[in-house]
């Protein structure tokens, strides 16, 4: 066998040589969005077989080969009999000397991880007392686990395993469900090398943008990770041509690109784009593919709807592009199915909306500020008479509500220093005249009920200006809190009854100790229809609120404590299931307890979705615990915590 490094060079030269030649997009009208320069370097069966001569040892050119109908046959009849995914200690883990081969081919992106956190230990050799004190100052910013491989931002579901002082459960650091290799991929060719390595080896894979996702899909014990946070390209078209119809202006953005990106450069060609609240969410991963809420929703719908087309690595390793017309069945699943579930997008082409001026406001209040606990809850019954209305002027609002002097959470069952916190009031397309016209009903109610406030307005002639101040960085990084959610209909808020029993919910849950963090909102804008081509939960398209219900404990709490709390705030959202039970939960926000999980998250459209699951990815390559398929599988667990409880385990097909 040739040495690794000259093979590395050969490898190189043979991508390059595969690599398909960009086409150049005229300003005039096109049908079809040019390809990124990282998606022009392509894994191809002519490249494959150089690099297997190249290897001169079958077996190991195999570890990179695509899928066929023989091998499928073959990871089948495994997965038939119960294959775990392999873990590092195992007999069938790759030795040092396949790493660096496959490393070699990568051209040198392969990461040896380390837990962001490890170098404040001094077991690990990584330590470093200066860089740990770096780490822990900034250990609660999104930025730190963002440009990191493997960190994550809600640390419960990788296993609370390394965490620095004073946030650590214990004061050691083990890797926990932190992925074991991570490639910092730059091309496609990358993505597909990885997707042939995990699937051929039977090892777990998982892809992190940024790590935001709430369930932890970007964590995996002993996983490799495609990370794909530095696809960063984008592209405008004045005027694109779709295959479903759609002629107007588009983006292409790669799926690196995150909402804070987009919505930038959405504003620099004139236009708005359809994105998450939150800095951190990355548009083409998990939040799209999941549907994908955003304050523009009550306009335009869920992220899902924009997308006019896709490029994405399948499990089998093929790079494709899927459409409304081509790989249309891809291109359904991909909107609305889930994340983690056939295949790594590395592009979208989304619709371009137009310019929009855009107003908020925001505010809040305590029991303090009114007379009593009777008057504050009064005026969040107030805010809850009004969601039809603002919804149906396209208005989308985030609020929280607890109990606690320090306004976040709740401190604990029975506290009554209650408070309303309105992170933003957001009015797309609405001047700050039209937006105070709007909410002053409301408003009048608060002063009636003399609710002391005070409104901080902003307001601006596009989207990003005044979605930038209204919404900032949210703190991450712990494992203190456990949530759930429902999507409640319009129905609900057109009955008296049930809209007493919801507002008494409320009251009720922050009198328990939970929290709640919610949004009025609607999957279906006022400014469009909805598509009809996407796999979106259906209750998305009657829903006014998506209301988050969390648990909190201390760092230092025991895991009973964790399974304790977490299986309350579990039970207790019965209420709202029995409120609104034909609606659903939003799959990226929700409960990984969720019971009828499959109903709760896709609705109807389970049953295609699991059908393409095993067309497309028939030995499980990609999983996430609420996933489409993620019943056929366990993590089992090694914290003391049920299977599937997070990621910090073994994954292997369900028990029988």
């Amino acid at each position: 066998m040739k040495g690794i490094w000259g093979l590395g060079l050969v490898a190189s030269a043979s991508l390059a040589a595969g690599a398909a030649v960009k086409t150049t997009v005229a300003a005039t009208s096109v049908s079809d969005a040019s390809s990124f320069s990282y998606e022009s370097i392509q894994l191809t069966d002519s490249v494959l077989k150089d690099v297997s001569t190249q290897l001169e040892n079958q077996t190991l050119a195999n570890m990179f080969a695509f899928a066929n109908s023989s091998t499928s046959s073959k990871q089948t009849k495994r997965s038939l009999f119960h294959s775990c995914k392999v873990m590092p200690g195992d007999f069938l883990w790759p030795i040092d000397l396949i790493w660096d081969i496959f490393d070699a081919l990568l051209g040198g992106s392969l990461i040896k991880t380390v837990p962001l956190a490890a170098y404040c230990y001094p077991e690990w050799p990584e330590y470093d007392a200066t860089k740990c004190e770096t780490i822990t100052a900034d250990w609660l910013t999104s930025n730190l686990h963002m440009s990191d491989p493997t960190s994550i931002m809600l640390l419960l579901y990788e296993g609370r395993s390394c965490l620095p002082s004073p946030y650590n459960y214990t004061g050691t650091c083990t890797q926990g469900a932190y992925p074991t290799y991570a490639v910092n991929v730059s091309t496609v060719a990358q993505i597909q090398l990885a997707v042939n390595f995990a699937r051929n080896l039977n090892l777990r894979l998982v892809v992190k943008n940024t790590g935001h996702d709430f369930n932890g899909k970007a964590s995996g014990k002993g996983a490799l990770t495609i990370w794909t946070h530095y696809l960063k390209e984008k592209e405008y078209y004045p005027s694109f041509k779709a295959a479903n119809g759609y002629v107007g202006p588009a983006v292409k953005f790669g799926s690196g690109v995150q909402v804070w990106e987009a919505y930038e450069f959405a504003k620099s060609v004139g236009h708005s784009v359809v994105g998450g609240e939150a800095v951190t969410v990355g548009l083409g991963g998990g939040y799209t593919a999941g549907g994908g809420h955003s304050p523009l929703s009550s306009m335009y719908g869920l992220a899902a709807d924009q997308v006019l087309s896709m490029q994405v690595v399948l499990a089998d390793g093929r790079f494709i592009t899927a459409s409304s017309t081509e790989n249309s069945d891809v291109f359904w699943m991909l909107r609305g199915g889930g994340g983690s579930t056939i295949g790594v997008v590395t592009s979208l082409v989304v619709k371009a909306l137009p310019k929009l001026e855009t107003t908020s406001v925001t505010f809040n209040f305590t029991v303090s500020d009114t007379p009593g606990p009777d008057a504050f809850w009064a005026a969040v019954k107030s805010y809850l008479d009004n969601f039809e209305t603002f919804v149906d002027a396209g208005t989308y609002g985030y609020y929280y509500i607890g109990a606690s002097s320090a306004e976040i959470g709740t401190t604990y069952a029975g506290d009554t220093d209650y408070y309303f916190r309105m992170e933003s009031f957001l009015a797309p397309n609405m001047s700050l005249a039209e937006t105070k016209a709007l909410v002053a009903p409301w408003f009048e109610t608060l002063d009636n009920l003399n609710v002391t406030y005070t409104p901080w307005w902003n307001t601006a002639d596009n989207f990003h200006d005044t979605w930038e101040v209204s919404f900032p960085q949210e703190y991450v990084g712990t494992d203190v809190v456990k949530t759930a959610s429902r999507l409640l209909p319009r129905s609900v808020f057109q009955s008296d009854d049930l809209l007493n029993q919801t507002w008494a919910a409320y009251k009720d849950g922050i009198d328990k100790g939970l929290f709640i963090a919610g949004f009025h909102i609607s999957g279906t804008g006022i400014a469009v229809e909805p598509p009809k081509d996407t796999s979106v939960l259906p209750a998305w398209r009657d829903t006014l609120t998506h209301v988050i219900v969390g648990s909190e404990w201390n760092f230092t709490s025991s895991w009973d404590v964790v399974e304790s709390s977490t299986l309350f705030v579990t039970e207790w959202m019965d209420v709202l299931r029995e409120i609104a039970p034909d609606s659903g939960a939003y799959m990226s926000e929700a409960d990984l307890l969720e019971p009828n999980l499959q109903e709760a998250f896709y609705g109807v459209n389970y049953p295609r979705l699991y059908e393409l699951k095993q067309k497309y990815d028939p030995t499980g390559l990609f999983f996430a615990l609420t996933a489409v398929g993620a019943e056929d599988w366990e993590v089992q667990t090694v914290d003391p915590l049920p299977y599937s409880w997070n990621n910090n385990g073994r994954l292997c097909p369900k028990s029988s």
